[in-house]
């Protein structure tokens, strides 16, 4: 029985949380962030800027 369940926990596939995109509104750098993370309040790595991750609804990436 162990190894079964040993078995069946070792070969499932992981189950990640997708990354979502948006751009620093200071640097303008590319920023990735875990769909928990919306709402929340963070800074830029680059510029230091202050920001909050958008909802996942969708991207708000915006390529010129």
């Amino acid at each position: 029985m162990a190894v079964a369940v040993w078995a069946y926990l070792r070969f499932r596939t992981p189950t990640e949380e997708p990354f979502h995109h948006f751009r620093c509104p200071g640097c303008r750098r590319r920023l990735r962030y875990r769909a928990r993370q919306a709402g929340h309040a963070g800074q830029c790595p680059n510029c230091g800027c202050r920001l909050t991750f958008p909802s996942t609804g969708s991207d708000s990436e915006q390529e010129e």
